[in-house]
């Protein structure tokens, strides 16, 4: 489908700033950093009518449809860095921070860590695991009952830190925690945002910078001959041109995995359940025929884009992006949400449709030279976790009186809870 041509100005339009200065709780129009996603998205379209990019404050913008969001993605060498992330040392500097060619240098290592086939090792594990909750879901107690069970923390939670656990070669039994260490990272990471000034992982969140350290002083405490064939293995002796990273470089980057690589699989997990919930014709479809789950997945990332939201820097003179001129130092918020929602790129974006065309168009995982390298294991975990779920659960609805539980911001997106009425 050819992409719609939006209307280019030159003048930076100040239409967004009273609505998200005045913010969701005190204002009667829709804001795009609403945690409500239905205000958000009727912010996204307002927006994406006016004009592809928004100046939101003084040396503040905002993108919002599909070929300013991707543009500004593929554009490394013109806008880099991250929310919180200038100015830091480079061993306090997640990837997503890190500018070239530090970037590329640190990239390649975590691709050795996560790439496709290092994640197809752990492939028996997951699907065993997926069952295995799949099972735990299906015969809990009230499953039956008109206002169904909550099947987050019974199906949904337990799997992405368990994943990453077992790819890093940390004790399973202390994933979950992972969850409690990434709500401390978000709210302060958000605070340090809002007041802008840069943060690192070990100051958002010391408890789990101690727990890392602690795993990797564990694991060179023993002669490298020893060491298991792990992600955290891999960290510690991958080579870039004659180099590795430091251990607490190697802390940061696994912390920065943890958190990225558990939240926002398990809210993708969650938003599909919730769409498959409100349509039992397309999930006995899905069920008869089990290629279909793949694209249900490239569906969900799309509809309901974990993270609506990528924060970057331009780092040069001047950039044109969206028909509005960018100088150096100024920060474009890229909005993977309104990206994935543009009806000039996706027909009938409300509508969730795995049989749409150009499924993997979508921008979830970013696009270009930076995109995820945890992406073909979330794919994977979700393949695998919506497999085991057909497996073992013939039809289910949402519970009696069950409303969308929001996370409390409008950055990430995915249900808190869902209740669900199984039929196993």
């Amino acid at each position: 489908m050819s992409k719609r041509v939006l209307g280019q100005t030159t003048r930076r339009s100040s239409t967004v700033l009273s609505i998200i200065s005045r913010g969701s709780t005190v204002s009667d129009q829709p804001s795009p950093l609403d945690p409500d996603p239905v205000r958000r998205v009727e912010a996204y379209a307002a927006l994406r009518a006016q004009c592809p990019v928004h100046e939101v404050s003084p040396g503040r913008f905002m993108a919002v449809d599909h070929e300013a969001v991707a543009t500004g993605l593929r554009s490394v060498a013109d806008f880099g860095g991250s929310a919180g992330q200038y100015g830091l040392p480079e061993e306090d500097t997640t990837v997503a921070g890190l500018p070239e060619p530090r970037h590329g240098w640190v990239r390649r290592i975590i691709n050795s860590v996560v790439a496709f086939h290092k994640s197809q090792q752990i492939e028996p594990y997951l699907i065993g695991l997926c069952h295995r909750l799949a099972e735990d879901a299906a015969t809990a107690d009230g499953v039956r009952s008109s206002g169904g069970v909550d099947v987050m923390p019974l199906f949904v939670d337990p799997l992405p830190p368990a994943a990453m656990a077992r790819l890093l070669g940390f004790p399973e039994g202390d994933s979950l925690e992972y969850y409690k260490w990434g709500s401390e990272l978000s709210t302060a990471f958000a605070e340090a945002v809002a007041q802008g000034r840069s943060i690192s992982m070990r100051e958002g969140s010391p408890e789990m910078a101690r727990y890392v350290d602690d795993r990797i002083a564990e694991r060179v405490a023993f002669p490298s001959e020893e060491w298991p064939n792990d992600a955290l293995t891999r960290f510690l002796t991958t080579e870039v041109n004659g180099d590795t990273l430091s251990h607490r470089a190697i802390a940061t980057q696994v912390m920065f995995a943890i958190g990225a690589g558990s939240e926002t699989t398990r809210n993708t997990l969650g938003s599909l359940l919730f769409r498959l919930a409100q349509n039992p014709r397309l999930y006995a479809e899905i069920r008869s025929d089990p290629s279909l789950a793949e694209r249900a997945v490239e569906e969900a990332l799309r509809s309901d884009a974990p993270a609506q939201f990528m924060v970057r820097r331009c780092l040069v003179a001047e950039r044109e992006l969206g028909g509005v001129t960018l100088h150096e130092g100024e920060t474009i918020m890229l909005s993977i949400g309104a990206a994935n929602l543009d009806p000039g790129t996706f027909e009938n974006p409300m509508v969730f449709d795995p049989s749409r065309d150009g499924l993997r168009e979508h921008l979830a995982f970013g696009t270009g030279p930076h995109i995820c390298p945890g992406a073909a294991l979330a794919r994977l975990e979700l393949r695998l976790a919506l497999n085991a779920w057909c497996n073992r659960v013939e039809s289910f609805t949402l519970g009696d009186g069950y409303e969308w539980d929001a996370p409390a911001t409008g950055m990430i997106h995915g249900p808190r809870s869902l209740r669900l009425r199984l039929t196993a």
